[in-house]
């Protein structure tokens, strides 16, 4: 009788801990999964930054998944990695046209099973020729980010426009 007691207390305390125990460790797990989701999202939005002000087409392309659609306004939609990739050629090849700042601004990121969907504003400044005039933009944009099967993440759908320019037009992207 008093083993029966004992076993009984025994799988009592392992069906209780059990059932507190799985949700406060599945809840840690959240809460690191969900910080090295974010680490991995702000490490995309620094290659996109560092990219956008080299102009380095290779660098421009890299975030970008193969099946990743890019859309703009007044331009048919770029459907593919090397499709983006060309139009990011045309750009940087642009004899003086050089970016000299890009400062996106997430204004809210929802985050789903793997995908995240962000919105903003970015703001930022180029010359079209070496001794041309500095001209400001400001836009917003759209994109939704996929993580890779290494919680690598990359911009899967993107869309952005320039809402105001000051100092002149023609500004990429419009």
């Amino acid at each position: 009788m008093a083993k029966l007691r004992v076993l009984f207390f025994l799988v009592s305390l392992v069906v209780w801990a059990t059932k507190v125990d799985v949700p406060v460790f599945a809840q840690v797990q959240t809460t690191d999964k969900k910080a090295e989701d974010m680490a991995g999202i702000e490490k995309l939005r620094q290659q996109d930054i560092a990219a956008t002000l080299s102009q380095d087409p290779v660098a421009l392309t890299d975030y970008w998944t193969e099946d990743a659609v890019r859309l703009g306004p007044n331009q048919p939609a770029e459907v593919g990695k090397q499709a983006i990739r060309e139009s990011n050629e045309r750009w940087s090849a642009r004899p003086g046209f050089k970016v000299l700042s890009y400062v996106p601004e997430t204004r809210d990121l929802t985050m789903l099973d793997g995908w995240a969907v962000e919105w903003g504003n970015f703001t930022g400044s180029y010359v079209e020729s070496a001794d041309g005039e500095v001209k400001q933009i400001r836009g917003n944009r759209l994109m939704v980010l996929k993580r890779l099967p290494d919680g690598s993440w990359k911009y899967f759908r993107g869309m952005g426009a320039s809402v105001c320019r000051l100092g002149g037009s023609g500004a990429p992207g419009t």
